[in-house]
């Protein structure tokens, strides 16, 4: 992939996303409900309904936070293999700062993960287990495991290491760049759990190779590997189908744009995503539609001087992803399988009201705990709900957070149960699902059509 978009913007988002992903990594080990349930399993020889579904969601969001540090690695990948004449040798380094920061995290998650069960088969089976609640493949654990002990994978970090050392003066000048600081502060917190020394990346080798005989399946749906190697840190991640094509064509992005009011909110899917773990259904991820500065200012929208320098045009959308509460292109977020399109039943004005309110949250980072009580950190769909929740009142929008494992939660097909049952939203329109897989319905026949992608059809 040839870079498009700016290196340095491109780091600072790999950046955002490290200081996002990392709590909930580092969180793996600081649970002590779900671990105590893990314990208690283990010694009984099975899982409660109660603690499987704890566990499960515990484990959604590691997967979550994996998949979107993958991502980060996938994403450096551009400015690693640059060539030097292209990118100066300081934002390569700054590049690979990154991309070496997030493959340690990873490690650090996944040795405890991989260590701390490696002798519990009843724990391992759970893991390994598809849960659709949370949208968990099968066999994750092995995936892990393997991805962990792979000795080509040794080498590469290997290599990562021995140029992370010779180049610590460097790595280290990168602290006084903006954004890079906590960076290099979690780099520090993981990187002795990343060189684990021969004996134990060996040792580590054959308890891997006896799990797999005792499961006696050595593939895994999922592998992930990284590649941080030699000048600047080259890295590969696959984490996508390489063959894949989104629905999404630019034909139908153009007809969704033409639907398009201030206001609306967008849910999509994305078919080969392994982020959003956490929330359930077809429908896993939502997005605010803002509109052209311009037409919503028309609206009475009323958004800080600083705000409306980074809002132009072609940025029309707020979403939160993995690195963070940003203003996004349309295109962007239409890069995928799946869209429905539901609109508030609401005023103008409250409409601009819930935009200005939208936007107080632009720059905040993902919260990968889905804590819908936490301000400063947000999910994709409480971009939707701090926006609208504060200005609905008594009238018809009114929000009702739904318990999942144990936390109060608002989830995209939430949304779409709203708009279906006319509680404050109605449907605009639909593509890419269960009876419009390849054509966009909208008006009557998408309020008939929507329900049909995601409850049961029997």
């Amino acid at each position: 992939m040839a870079i498009e978009v700016c290196p340095n913007e491109l780091i600072a988002g790999g950046a955002r996303a490290v200081r996002s992903l990392s709590p909930a990594l580092a969180g793996i080990q600081d649970c002590p409900i779900e671990l105590d349930d893990v314990r208690r399993a283990a010694q009984r020889g099975h899982f409660t309904p109660a603690e499987d579904q704890r566990v499960h969601a515990w484990f959604a969001r590691y997967l979550t936070a994996r998949g979107g540090l993958l991502e980060v690695v996938g994403d450096l990948k551009p400015i690693a293999t640059a060539p030097v004449s292209r990118i100066d040798e300081r934002t390569q380094l700054a590049g690979f700062a990154v991309a070496y920061a997030s493959a340690c995290l990873l490690v650090k998650a996944a040795r405890f993960l991989v260590e701390t069960f490696a002798t519990e088969g009843v724990v391992q089976r759970k893991l390994n287990e598809a849960e659709p609640r949370f949208r968990i493949p099968r066999k994750q654990y092995t995936a892990i495991y393997r991805s962990l002990t792979s000795p080509a994978n040794v080498w590469r970090l290997r290599r990562a290491i021995d140029f992370a050392n010779r180049n610590r003066q460097g790595i280290e000048s990168l602290a006084s760049d903006e954004g890079m600081g906590p960076v290099l502060e979690h780099l520090h917190a993981a990187e002795d759990a990343v060189d684990a020394g021969i004996g134990r990346s060996i040792k580590a080798r054959l308890g891997f190779r006896w799990h797999s005989i005792r499961r006696r399946r050595a593939s895994a749906v999922q592998r992930v590997t990284f590649d941080i190697a030699e000048a600047f840190g080259r890295v590969t991640a696959s984490i996508h189908n390489p063959w894949h094509t989104n629905r999404v064509t630019a034909k139908i992005l153009k007809r969704i744009e033409a639907l398009l009011e201030p206001g609306d909110v967008i849910v999509t899917r994305h078919d080969d995503s392994m982020t959003n773990l956490f929330l359930p259904g077809f429908w896993p991820h939502a997005s605010l539609y803002l509109g052209s500065a311009s037409v919503s200012e028309s609206l009475g929208v009323v958004v800080s001087k600083e705000r409306v320098a980074r809002w132009v045009e072609p940025m029309r959308v707020l979403e939160a992803r993995k690195d963070g509460v940003l203003l996004r292109e349309l295109a962007d977020t239409l890069a995928v399988d799946a869209v429905a399109v539901i609109r508030p039943a609401l005023k103008a004005s409250q409409i601009a009201t819930a935009i200005s309110e939208a936007l107080t949250h632009e720059g905040k980072l993902y919260n990968f705990d889905f804590d819908f009580f936490r301000a400063d950190r947000l999910v994709c769909t409480e971009v939707v709900y701090r926006a609208y929740d504060p200005v609905a009142g008594a009238g018809p929008l009114r929000f009702a957070l739904k318990r999942r494992a144990g936390r109060l939660t608002l989830s995209a097909e939430d949304l779409l149960d709203m708009a279906v049952e006319e509680r404050g939203f109605s449907p605009v329109a639909v593509f890419g699902a269960r009876r419009c897989r390849r054509r966009l319905v909208t008006g009557r026949k998408a309020r008939r059509i929507l329900p049909l992608t995601y409850r049961d059809a029997g």
